[in-house]
């Protein structure tokens, strides 16, 4: 069980409020535009992962949680970290 850094008498602090769905749309690694690691509220000690979508695909920008322990999750995540190395551009 999660425990909240805030204070407990904290309305916020729900263990529940601190997990993503597990539930989502598919979501290809190329069609990621930034990936964040980091809790869902201030509040959480949990990190979860969150990705941008860029704005030419299907979704449009828009700002997905993804659950850290997912098997897919995982595999997003190592796709998008080989891509992006893969094709980085090199500054002088």
């Amino acid at each position: 069980i999660l425990q909240c850094t805030a204070v407990i008498l904290h309305s916020d602090c729900n263990p529940y409020k601190c997990r993503c769905t597990r539930k989502g749309p598919k979501i290809r690694y190329k069609d990621v535009q930034k990936l964040e690691i980091k809790p869902k509220h201030p509040f959480c000690q949990e990190k979860m992962i969150f990705v941008t979508m860029e704005n030419v695909s299907r979704f449009k920008g828009q700002e997905y949680c993804l659950h850290p322990k997912l098997q897919s999750t995982k595999n997003l995540v190592k796709w998008f970290r080989i891509w992006k190395d893969k094709h980085r551009v090199y500054e002088a």
